[in-house]
């Protein structure tokens, strides 16, 4: 690095030097500072900032003064170390002169160390990474292995074993509770219309078992029944295979009773619309 400053009419070239110019972590790099001083000029003292901590400068030489040398030159020599890897800015250097009597202080230019792990000679001589070496397996280790590999194929096994017994706890199909009858069905409805038949009028009373007797005959024949009047109900099951006549008649026969007191809106005595009742017993499992 170089630099040139005026002092009066005179001229003053400043030269920083570093030899090497990269240094190793640790190891010891000269730094020469000169000066061209003309001879109306006299150099008196070389000045230095504190260096930082990761820089180390002789300090026996660093406050010495310059040495004068042939044509005006003069230099000084410093020894330095650095301790951090990358770039380390040098501690400002300066040169204290005399002109006319009177000092003057002239500044060298700025310069930095820079500082690697190793230096080119030093990864030369390093052997080139020829990958892991080879080492054959000792008897231990061969059996340290196999175990190693029967362990973990039962614990796989039992993994397995495990999932398919979930798996098939789960494709368990719980049992359906199984509808009532058809029978059955009646048989409890036309009961709590029995119970419930103080408190109901007879038009109400009528109208529930003939809608009883409909859902079973839907139940048992597969007819709509509820959407059907009685006489087309009973063209319906009369053309349906495997309805027994005697049934139909005896449904058709309690729809008509239920019809006729429901439509009639008579108040009948209890023991005719037990009667009734009776009869719509009689149709469970007749058809």
């Amino acid at each position: 690095m170089e630099r040139e400053e005026s002092v009066g009419p005179e001229h003053v070239k400043l030269r920083s030097e570093l030899t090497p110019a990269r240094g190793t972590l640790g190891d010891p790099i000269v730094w020469r500072l000169t000066a061209s001083v003309p001879g109306g000029l006299r150099a008196t003292r070389l000045g230095l900032e504190p260096p930082p901590a990761s820089l180390e400068i002789d300090s026996t030489k660093a406050g010495a003064r310059p040495s004068p040398a042939a044509n005006g030159v003069t230099s000084r020599e410093l020894l330095l170390r650095g301790f951090d890897l990358g770039s380390i800015p040098l501690p400002r250097a300066t040169l204290e002169v005399m002109v006319a009597g009177r000092p003057d202080t002239l500044e060298f230019p700025p310069d930095t160390l820079f500082v690697d792990s190793l230096t080119t000679q030093a990864q030369g001589q390093i052997r080139p990474d020829r990958g892991p070496l080879q080492t054959p397996l000792r008897a231990v280790d061969v059996a340290v292995l196999i175990g190693g590999a029967a362990l973990l194929l039962a614990i796989l096994l039992y993994l397995v074993r495990l999932a398919l017994r979930a798996r098939r706890r789960k494709e368990v199909v719980e049992p359906v509770a199984m509808p009532d009858p058809p029978e059955t069905i009646l048989d409890r409805e036309l009961t709590r219309l029995e119970r419930e038949m103080p408190s109901l009028s007879r038009d109400v009373f009528y109208e529930r078992l003939a809608q009883a007797l409909r859902r079973y005959a839907a139940a048992r024949t597969g007819v709509e029944a509820l959407d059907l009047t009685t006489s087309e109900l009973d063209r319906a099951l009369a053309k349906r295979e495997g309805v027994a006549a005697s049934g139909r008649e005896r449904l058709i026969a309690a729809l008509r009773r239920a019809d006729l007191a429901k439509f009639g809106r008579f108040e009948d005595e209890e023991s005719e619309a037990r009667s009734v009742v009776g009869e719509a017993r009689s149709v469970g499992g007749a058809l």
